[in-house]
């Protein structure tokens, strides 16, 4: 976060600013997934998962809503936010709760967007309750150090994640459970309501821990830009993931990144991100629809796409920069990353 924004981060150097870019190219049409019968206006690729037609069940514990959503605006930002419940998870009886949770909120002045996306590990037995506490403790302890008179002492990836598994640790214990029943990942992020530097442009800052994942929009698909590549390759063939919370607190780590006008992100759980990094039609689909605002209810339709083997929770967070802007072309890469 820049100190002109009143905000120091502890990330090391500073991120060099990204050249706009020319004139836009005719992009080539997005690929028109069908809808299966049934499923109404969900997008498919490929065959689509036999899962995704069956019935919505309940799961045995009381749980959060199988869907939640949200749309918002803060200064010249524009929020969607959609978490469903997996195909893999919904079907079979006895159901199981959906395991993402997230959270949106603002500093007390509007000068900061505050996101978390969490995700629960499958192998723990109250999965549900760590992702939610994950993410509702980081955004309230987020807000509380921006809402601080003195904001110069900066954000500390590890001081975040040290709070939030805490909190975790806690509420398991309340409940009688262990620290192991209660394993989450997490992703934040903190971005400015409004430019901050002297050409419009404006640093935001994240942090993680897990394979929730950072995407930025280019001029055709989505590009990786931040969270734990899954297992030793790096690869998105395994749901082994080498840190989580309450465990891991110190695996935290950061980065910053410069936003001008006309750029999007979005924080993803795993059940989007590996259809972003394995699906190029859905990623080049998602590039094409996401590129503006669109309704909540069409954002929900399309995090909850159907493919076959895609069975996992999704759960996303889009955040648009004065959308409709000429935006900067970044098809070679992320770009504009520090860690």
């Amino acid at each position: 976060m820049p100190l002109s924004a009143g905000l120091s981060v502890s990330t090391g150097s500073p991120v060099a600013p990204v050249a706009p870019g020319g004139p836009s190219r005719p992009r080539p049409p997005a690929p028109a997934p069908a809808a299966p019968p049934g499923v109404g206006s969900v997008p498919r690729f490929g065959p689509g998962s036999k899962a995704q037609r069956f019935p919505w069940l309940l799961p045995l514990r009381p749980a959060a809503s199988g869907v939640a959503a949200d749309e918002a605006r803060l200064g010249d930002l524009v929020v969607r936010a959609a978490s469903v419940v997996g195909p893999g998870h919904r079907c079979q009886e006895p159901a199981t709760a959906r395991q993402d949770a997230y959270r949106i909120a603002r500093d007390a002045s509007g000068e900061f967007l505050l996101l978390a996306v969490a995700d629960g590990v499958s192998s723990s037995s109250h999965a549900e309750l760590g992702a939610a506490v994950a993410a509702a403790t980081a955004v309230n302890v987020l807000r509380q150090r921006l809402d601080e008179p003195d904001r110069a002492a900066g954000l500390s990836a590890v001081g975040l994640f040290e709070e939030a598994a805490a909190a975790m640790e806690r509420e398991a214990a309340r409940r009688g459970l262990h620290p192991s029943d209660v394993c989450a990942v997490l992703l934040v992020a903190v971005v400015p309501a409004r430019p901050t530097g002297p050409s419009g442009e404006r640093t935001a800052w994240a942090a993680w821990v897990g394979d929730t994942s950072l995407w930025r929009l280019g001029e055709r698909r989505w590009h990786y830009a931040a969270g734990d590549r899954k297992g030793p390759s790096g690869g998105y063939e395994s749901n082994a993931v080498l840190h989580t919370l309450p465990a891991d607190p110190h695996a935290a780590r950061e980065a910053e990144v410069e936003l001008r006008a006309g750029d999007a992100v979005s924080l993803v759980s795993d059940g989007v991100g590996d259809g972003l990094a394995g699906l190029d039609d859905l990623n080049a689909y998602l590039a094409e629809r996401w590129r503006l605002p669109l309704p909540v209810a069409a954002y929900i339709d399309d995090v909850g796409y159907d493919a076959e083997r895609f069975l996992d929770d999704r759960t996303a967070i889009t955040v648009w920069v004065e959308p409709g802007a000429p935006a900067t072309a970044r098809d070679g890469g992320p770009g504009g990353w520090s860690r």
